[in-house]
């Protein structure tokens, strides 16, 4: 399974704020058969709104593919390693999306190898600060739109034994970026690795130790629609930088649920971070991703 992944934070030219991920799941299929499953979710700061769609598509392997270029009904992911192109329409809401990165990109755990537990290693690299221009189309009407987005591509063998995941990317105001991820057995919730990669305001990169990176939370947001129980609102810590940051969500209720693809829910939203560092205060917006809390959720990543 590969996977193709965006988060933004965006302002319109009324000083809105929305928020977004926009994720591509691609795996091969006998016959060199590749489907595509194309989730993406918006979140309307000023009237609440949390929109959730996806799209499929069936193609065939390109094996000198570059990058990613994938476009069905009015979708498109499109891109080289530097700048994508991202559209997508939710309901009333389109977003046409260019994203440039403004940094190289970071190998997680130095070599861009990861552990997922028992469910294999992933090879895994992260593009952290990108600028995006574009537009969003409300109800009829355009509005152009800027703002910040964060970009990873994941990649192994498909994943054969259920695992869940704390996962947080916060760019910091001081111009820091941090990826820090907490995997674990969702039937005893019981990490199976931990870690985390620093990106600092000179492009200098440090990858975080299993010991070094915590993220708990002592709150609970039960969702209206599933009844699923996410912890909501965490605390990232990393010990060797005396860095403590408290994560809030600014749109609760960022569920992606009601898939016809994938069983499982999760919990996709952008955060508000604040906190210290070596005693200094420090703040930036983010975005966080709970996979596994779903009771439903079956052995393996379901792919399309």
């Amino acid at each position: 399974i590969e996977w193709w992944y965006f988060n933004g934070l965006l302002t319109d030219d009324r000083d809105q704020e929305y928020s977004y991920h926009y994720v591509t799941f691609q795996s091969e299929r006998s016959g060199g058969a590749v489907p595509s499953l194309l989730q993406a979710s918006l979140g309307d700061h000023t009237t609440g709104k949390h929109l959730t769609g996806e799209q499929i598509l069936l193609d065939s392997l390109d094996p000198d593919a570059t990058g990613i270029d994938i476009a069905v009904n009015g979708w498109k992911m499109q891109g080289d390693g530097q700048s994508y192109n991202l559209e997508f329409v939710l309901a009333s809401y389109s977003l046409d999306l260019e994203a440039v990165s403004v940094r190289p990109p970071v190998l997680h755990h130095g070599v861009g190898l990861v552990s997922l537990g028992p469910a294999g290693d992933t090879f895994y690299y992260s593009r952290t600060r990108l600028e995006v221009t574009g537009n969003i189309m409300i109800d009829g009407e355009q509005r152009p739109i800027t703002g910040v987005t964060w970009m990873d591509h994941q990649w192994g063998d498909e994943i054969s034994q259920r695992v869940g995941w704390d996962w947080a990317s916060v760019q910091l105001d001081d111009g820091s970026d941090l990826m820090a991820v907490m995997v674990w057995d969702p039937s005893g919730r019981t990490p199976f690795a931990k870690y985390g990669t620093l990106v600092s305001p000179n492009g200098s990169v440090l990858n975080l130790a299993q010991d070094d990176v915590s993220i708990s939370s002592s709150a609970i947001w039960t969702s209206p629609a599933t009844g699923i129980e996410y912890p909501s609102g965490w605390t990232l810590t990393v010990s060797s930088l005396d860095l403590s940051l408290e994560l809030e969500p600014v749109l609760v209720d960022s569920e992606f649920a009601g898939s016809r693809y994938t069983p499982a829910a999760y919990w996709e939203g952008e955060v508000r971070a604040t906190g210290t560092r070596q005693g200094k205060v420090v703040s930036g917006r983010g975005f966080v991703e709970l996979v596994g809390y779903d009771p439903s959720q079956s052995d393996g990543y379901t792919t399309p």
